[in-house]
């Protein structure tokens, strides 16, 4: 189960110990904080820069660098870094490293990028913390959630931004985001039909459902507690509405078919355990609106020559 314990989430605040990681992310768009099991990764650009989690002894934190990245860094610098924070001056030896941590994650990315991380990233910060992010209708909750039926980019919940349901925090809506960047990752182990199966047969077995919901609330209010979600209120409940498919589709070639052939009716899995949904963007940005929300007939009448246009 993906949360924190109450003496993490307490270091994570304002005066504890650890709140410095926090507002690095909270200061830096490049970044974004994700809890996961008893632990915290700090991303940038897709990749995980920074892991902290509880110490051996419990009395202290221990931090990692991807070493997937550490082939590109100084190798003075990765031995000085103390693995080991329990004190002021290591938590600042960490922080004055961070430009040299992003150069090594720079050079990687140039050679290996994460474009699709990267955008989900974006989408997560103008939606949640974002100058934005009390008018959207969405918040996203976790990102990269593995699944026995596989991962799924993004874990949302729907809460409209209309005034008279935005005090609501009961009864919210479940979402999954698919994310698809480049016409490349379309098909494949990790394509758009793959996907709406895996997240089918997940939701299809209520006791994931129910495991889920449980998960994201936990997340949810500690992302709040932490002002990573501002929202004002914590979340309660999910609702037992079917939960969302949101498929977004990132700089889409209109000029290539691929996209065409998978949406037609004929090539589309059956979707019984979510309502699958096109988003698209509030003109260019990150922000998820309902208005920009569409079952796939919609987008096909609004959106045809988006999705292809022979030229």
């Amino acid at each position: 189960m993906r949360k924190l314990n109450d003496r993490f989430l307490a270091d994570l605040t304002d005066g504890g110990i650890l709140s410095r990681f926090r507002d690095l992310v909270k200061s830096d768009t490049s970044l974004c904080l994700e809890i996961r099991n008893h632990y915290i990764n700090i991303y940038y650009r897709g990749g995980s820069m920074m892991k902290i989690s509880v110490g051996e002894n419990n009395n202290d934190y221990s931090v990692e660098f991807d070493e997937n990245y550490s082939k590109y860094t100084e190798v003075n610098l990765l031995q000085k870094l103390p693995r080991r924070i329990g004190t002021s001056g290591e938590i600042e030896y960490w922080l004055a490293s961070v430009p040299h941590l992003k150069a090594a994650m720079d050079s990687f990315l140039g050679k290996h990028p994460k474009e699709e991380r990267e955008f989900q990233q974006m989408m997560l910060r103008d939606n949640n913390f974002g100058s934005i992010a009390r008018s959207t209708d969405y918040y996203i909750c976790d990102i990269e959630y593995q699944s026995r039926n596989g991962r799924f980019d993004m874990i949302a919940v729907q809460w409209p931004s209309t005034p008279s349901r935005r005090k609501e925090n009961t009864n919210r809506r479940l979402a999954f985001i698919e994310v698809k960047h480049g016409d490349g990752a379309l098909e494949g182990t990790a394509g758009i039909r793959e996907h709406i199966e895996d997240v089918n047969a997940f939701a299809g077995v209520s006791e994931n459902l129910d495991q889920i919901k449980e998960e994201m609330i936990d997340i949810f209010n500690q992302k709040v507690h932490l002002n990573l979600i501002d929202c004002g209120k914590k979340l309660l409940s999910f609702s037992n509405d079917k939960p969302l498919l949101l498929l977004a589709f990132s700089n889409h070639d209109p000029g290539k078919s691929k996209l065409n052939y998978l949406l037609q009716p004929a090539n589309l899995p059956e979707s019984p355990y979510v309502d699958m949904r096109i988003v698209t963007a509030s003109f260019l940005g990150y922000g998820l609106y309902d208005q920009g929300v569409h079952t796939i007939s919609e987008a096909w009448n609004r959106f045809g020559k988006y999705i292809y246009h022979e030229n």
